[in-house]
């Protein structure tokens, strides 16, 4: 599911959106802030991938890349306080987080083979080289000696096939596969569909070589292979700890920069830096998180100097820039690839008729949503794939709002002249914009919308098993291509395709993509994907995400990308 940051806890917070991600989930950075525009294919150049995903040179392609290190641990007091989940995370284990907030704080205690730099590359973390074949099928990990649990124990390839393994059987989830947030991000391994149907009890093509080599072998060559290895469902966990018992994860022998002092379930969260971490021991002495009801109140925590990062709504924008507040110099905004839509699954009533899902399209005022009830502070969505993913913009021939070309429409369909249709069930965690939405189809259509809203562990647990014949959801992109958006959410049997959604045409488009080798061509060929799915009227994109964030002056080293991605062992404080 899709990106892992403080701007989670704002998006909860601000608009009681739905924040479903279990793919945007790793960590990044280096630079301040990254430009949106960052070509995927660039990035596998410098590496010496094609966009397909194998060698340019036709020969192995060995990467050593890492991340620098940050700054020398400054002196003084080194206490972060951020705010922290309304009521706190379900799980940190990454086998099974799917909601933002809970994936931010996995990444701050579990880490993995790759991370993110400041320009979407992805960078080794726990490994310190990979070899990728010339075909691109096979990358051989050499694990970094000083990569340790917690503990100190040296972490293995047994502990990777281990990690990898877990996260697919469905035994983790404790009923279907659809639970487990590993799916999107393994999918290409071998044996990944033989795991996940239960028809084996290992990961085949992950192999421990020996302690210190992984070798993983690919169904077919992956041009984001890499960058899903960054997601948090990818972290490396230790198979003693999670013989322990299903509560493991809340003082967990973790992997990652920070290791969890203290844990009050509903109150608060305090973790402290882990001193043999790979990459260093961060300069943050403690972080600590509130949690609970009151945790809520984020905006007036900052202003009272409790806390010292807060990522504010739409709402809060103009009072924030305001001269009479006097943190219009504190406030940091950031286009995010992250969008916000609504889905039908084609095989329910009255949505079952296409001309019906282009009606309803055209009755709702999209850009109006997007400029009026979030204030004009978010990009309106004509797609559902953020414009600046591969370097470039991303226009689609949309329905626009047209109440009486939506009536024409209907009129065209099954339905037309019936006195009673069944209503349009929509299910969210109450996405600001479904009552607007609701309304709209009513006036103009005359067709009734029952708003279900759930919480949001039930609403994830319903969209994983197929339940609803339409929702509402936030998507944030765990890597900076297309995919994560078209292929993930859309592509027939993909394990995030929440409606079920099979067009051949779409398909094929897509998989083409996935074979192009010049960003132009790949490019194009996506945009041609993402109009099928317009033309079609299976979503209705609102609007993409911008993130409005208010930084205290002494917060050093803060580092963000477009998938909005924090690091917080990049940061140090100057009081």
């Amino acid at each position: 599911m899709a990106v892992c940051s403080i701007l989670a806890f704002a998006r909860r917070i601000r608009s009681m959106r739905s924040t479903f991600s279990r793919r945007q989930f790793a960590a990044a950075s280096l630079g301040m802030f990254a430009a949106a525009g960052v070509l995927q294919d660039r990035a596998l150049a410098r590496l010496g991938l094609k966009a397909d995903g194998t060698p340019i040179s036709g020969e192995p392609v060995v990467l050593t890349n890492r991340r620098p290190l940050p700054p020398a641990t400054p002196s003084g007091d080194q206490l972060f306080r951020i705010t922290g989940p309304i009521v706190g995370p379900e799980t940190i284990d990454p086998a099974l987080v799917r909601d933002l907030s809970s994936a931010f704080l996995t990444r701050l205690v579990f880490r993995g083979l790759v991370v993110f730099d400041a320009e979407l590359n992805p960078a080794l973390e726990l490994a310190e080289k990979v070899e990728i074949s010339a075909d691109g099928l096979t990358y051989t990990f050499s694990l970094d000696p000083k990569a340790v649990f917690h503990s100190g124990r040296q972490i293995t390839a047994n502990d990777v096939l281990f990690s990898f393994t877990r996260a697919l059987n469905p035994e983790t989830a404790g009923g279907p596969a659809a639970l487990l947030s590993g799916p999107t991000f393994f999918d290409s391994i071998k044996g990944s569909a033989e795991l996940l149907a239960g028809k084996a009890d290992r990961l085949s093509g992950v192999t421990a070589v020996d302690d210190a080599t992984v070798q993983i072998e690919l169904t077919a060559p992956s041009s984001p292979f890499l960058m899903k290895l960054g997601a948090s469902a990818t972290s490396i966990v230790d198979p003693d700890d999670v013989a322990k018992g299903d509560s493991w994860w809340m003082m967990p022998n973790g992997s990652g920069p920070f290791h969890i002092n203290e844990w009050t379930p509903s109150q608060r969260m305090v973790l402290t830096p882990v001193k043999t971490f790979i990459d260093g021991a961060p300069a943050l002495q403690r972080i600590e998180i509130p949690l609970g009801p009151n945790a809520g109140s984020a905006f007036n925590l900052y202003q009272a100097d409790k806390v010292d990062i807060v990522g504010i709504g739409s709402g809060d924008v103009d009072r924030v820039t305001s001269p009479e507040s006097g943190l219009a110099d504190q406030l940091i905004k950031s286009d995010l690839f992250a969008t916000e839509y609504a889905a039908f699954r084609t095989d329910t009533v009255p949505m079952d008729d296409i001309h019906v899902r282009r009606a309803v399209a055209m009755a709702f005022p999209r850009e109006k949503i997007a400029a009026v009830q979030y204030g004009g502070h978010v990009n309106f969505a004509d797609g559902i794939v953020p414009d600046g993913m591969l370097g470039v913009d991303w226009p689609v021939d949309g329905l626009p709002y047209d109440p009486e070309g939506a009536k024409t429409e209907f009129a065209k369909s099954k339905y037309a002249g019936m006195t009673a249709i069944d209503p349009i069930q929509i299910y969210s965690t109450g996405n600001a914009f479904v009552p607007a939405f609701r309304e709209a189809v009513h006036d103009v259509l005359g067709l009734e919308v029952d708003a279900v809203a759930v919480q949001s562990s039930e609403f994830f647990d319903g969209l994983a098993l197929r339940q609803y014949p339409a929702y509402a959801l936030y998507w944030g992109a765990d890597y900076p291509d297309p995919w994560t958006f078209l292929g993930s959410l859309f592509m027939t049997g993909s394990s995030d395709n929440y409606i079920d959604y099979s067009n051949a045409d779409f398909d094929a488009l897509m998989n083409e993509a996935a074979r192009e080798q010049d960003v132009t061509t790949r490019a194009d060929t996506y945009k041609k994907a993402q109009q099928v799915l317009v033309d079609d009227a299976v979503v209705i994109p609102t609007y993409h995400d911008v993130s409005y964030m208010l930084i205290k002056p002494g917060v050093k080293g803060l580092e963000l990308t477009a998938l909005g991605l924090l690091q917080l062992e990049t940061i140090w404080i100057e009081r």
